[in-house]
């Protein structure tokens, strides 16, 4: 019981928990105080933080992104050209080993060497943006590349940086020379389970021959599925409705501006 107790506690001190207290108590003021519009305002706003941060409604809009790779064994996945990891998986830092840190999309890097060391391709291509430590530009791919190296891969290994690019659209046009140039045209996709839709329409609609590697499960990871539940607002839930909303969003942005190929 005490446990319990503390467990709430410490969830009504943190940033989110404490927003939302304030806001019920404000909401309250509101009312007694007979300000009727703002204090509508205040209860939806409420009512709002409690959905996303205080339900399962987030886990389970993230679970429609993820639930359609489930049944995508990665061990039967075919031989192809090249192993491409998509960005997003490391970032440079000023303290870490080597001057790089794996974020929560590591596993998309993780999973890209597990396909190399399974013989799945001969190349192994990573993506990834750029970021700005101590005045200095680090491309992502670049600090990859070089931390695989320092673990002594097999020499029959190529691992190729794609260089900093802005986002999936542009990682695709940048595999496209390369491609072309080393004659491959079939590719095991590496990223996260969320975010593969997009990522396979964008590559498909550069030409290339995809088959997917999904990694990165969140809401159908080791948790418990989605259920109804009430609890104190947490980070946890806006944390899987940003990712969501990012999806959601970055797939009506890539459909209007005609870089995916929709026929899947």
């Amino acid at each position: 019981m005490l446990d319990f107790f503390l467990r709430t506690a410490l969830r009504l001190v943190e940033p989110v928990g404490l927003l939302w207290l304030g806001l019920i108590f404000l909401t309250l003021l509101l009312r007694r105080r007979r300000q009727m519009i703002p204090c509508i305002g205040c209860a939806l706003l409420t009512l709002l933080i409690t959905i996303i941060g205080g339900t399962d409604f987030s886990s389970w809009l993230l679970l429609r992104l993820e639930r359609p790779w489930t049944e995508r064994k990665l061990i039967d996945v075919p031989v192809c050209d090249a192993v491409v990891v998509l960005g997003g998986g490391a970032e440079a830092s000023r303290h870490d080993v080597d001057g790089v840190r794996l974020t929560y999309a590591g596993d998309r890097i993780l999973t890209g060497l597990e396909l190399m060391r399974w013989g799945r391709a001969p190349a192994l291509v990573v993506g990834g943006g750029m970021s700005r430590v101590d005045d200095v530009d680090k491309v992502e791919s670049d600090l990859i590349r070089t931390r695989i190296g320092d673990w002594k891969p097999p020499m029959s290994w190529a691992i190729v940086s794609l260089g900093a690019a802005s986002d999936t659209h542009d990682e695709a046009l940048r595999l496209v020379p390369l491609a072309k140039d080393r004659g491959w045209k079939k590719i095991l996709l590496v990223t996260s389970a969320s975010h593969m839709r997009r990522a396979v329409a964008v590559y498909r609609a550069a030409g290339f021959e995809v088959e997917p590697a999904p990694c990165n499960f969140i809401a159908l990871g080791n948790a418990k599925p989605p259920s109804f539940r009430i609890g104190i607002p947490s980070w946890y839930g806006f944390e899987r409705f940003s990712i969501w909303f990012h999806e959601y969003a970055g797939w009506k942005i890539y459909q209007r501006r005609g870089w995916l190929e929709t026929k899947q």
